[in-house]
């Protein structure tokens, strides 16, 4: 059997239950003013080219405010522990998810500085710090890695399934 990529999933599955910690991470640093990673694990189904996501981990952090605005910086060492505690459960990375204090965009810094790397994940940024939950999902931007330091708006081929 031939082992299907991320770049080749056309559905992600997300339990409801990740989403909103995930949220809740998110919305918990932004009271604080901060911009804050968490990174969802899981597998692929190699029939169907199919991802669903099993886990959520906000690793290790430092929260940085710039002149130029927020971001946050992920070092060597919470990255290892990142991908290592990822393989010990036998998951892949998906996707990537932090919020920005206003619009949800990827800027340059998103684009250049991932922490999902691999050809076919997903970058989920959340506008106002992940304040208002799921009830204003329309206005997330989902984007999806297409090549190194590529990421697209996620298009009409790619299902995003809450469950």
């Amino acid at each position: 059997m031939t082992t299907v990529g991320l770049e080749s999933v056309k559905e992600f599955t997300i339990p409801v239950t990740i989403l909103d910690a995930t949220l809740d991470a998110l919305a918990k640093a932004g009271r604080r003013g901060e911009e804050a990673f968490v990174v969802w694990g899981g597998k692929i189904d190699d029939v169907g080219g199919s991802a669903h996501v099993m886990s959520a981990i906000q690793p290790e952090q430092q929260p940085i405010s710039t002149p130029d605005g927020l971001l946050v910086v992920v070092d060597g060492d919470a990255l290892f522990a990142l991908n290592r505690t990822f393989y010990q459960r036998g998951e892949a990375i998906l996707a990537q998810v932090h919020a920005h204090p206003t619009e949800a965009f990827h800027s340059d810094t998103d684009d250049m500085m991932p922490l999902a790397t691999t050809t076919g994940a997903l970058s989920l940024v959340v506008h106002d710090f992940a304040c208002h939950g799921r009830h204003q999902i329309e206005q997330w931007a989902w984007y999806r890695l297409v090549a190194t330091g590529v990421w697209m708006p996620l298009d009409s081929s790619t299902t995003i399934t809450l469950r």
